[in-house]
């Protein structure tokens, strides 16, 4: 027996062969360089890249429809709101900025308003505490607004009586269309029925 067949090969070379050419190449796990792809090549994928690109893009914009650019290109002003630090920090939690449905406040919007309410019992002599309040320009005290029994029925009238003094939708004689810096009422607490 002189010499090996080659049907006599070691099993494991014959493993590393097949490995090595179904990438097409024995050498393809050398460490060489590749080479480098010709310019043409490049070119070419690079206009398929930007032709697809392209399509797709166009198809988007068919999808959108007509106004596609103004949805796309929607701009939209927001409001800025109001600058506090004119308010002292220890009287924010008093501030508001009510927003009346009845009138535009836009003028006297950056201008908060302090809320207020004048408790007192019937014939106490606060009157004169309510006249002089609404001699100022910019305060509104709306009187005896719970005067009417309809108002202090219950509950959920109170709190919509008092949601349309505050949102400066309540309409009275003290109403002011300046701007204004103080809203209120007076609750006599001992109505009589």
């Amino acid at each position: 027996m002189g010499g090996a067949k080659a049907e006599d090969k070691p099993a494991a070379a014959t493993a590393e062969d097949d490995w090595c050419y179904q990438f097409g190449n024995k050498n393809a796990f050398d460490s060489k360089a590749p080479k480098k792809s010709p310019l043409a090549l490049r070119v070419v994928v690079f206009a398929m890249t930007v032709l697809c690109g392209i399509s797709i893009w166009s198809m988007c914009m068919k999808q959108l429809g007509s106004d596609g650019w103004s949805r796309i290109v929607k701009i939209e002003v927001v409001e800025q709101p109001c600058n506090k630090s004119t308010v002292p920090p220890s009287e924010v939690q008093f501030a508001h900025y009510p927003q009346p449905t009845t009138y535009s406040r836009e003028e006297c919007k950056c201008n908060a308003v302090r809320f207020f309410a004048i408790i007192s019992s019937q014939r106490s002599g606060s009157g004169w505490f309510e006249t002089l309040l609404n001699s100022h320009m910019n305060v509104s005290s709306n009187g005896e607004i719970f005067s009417r029994k309809e108002r202090r029925s219950n509950i959920s009238s109170i709190v919509n009586a008092m949601d349309r003094v505050y949102s400066l939708d309540w309409n009275s004689s003290a109403s002011k269309n300046e701007c204004t810096a103080a809203i209120g009422f007076k609750w006599m607490l001992n109505q009589i029925d």
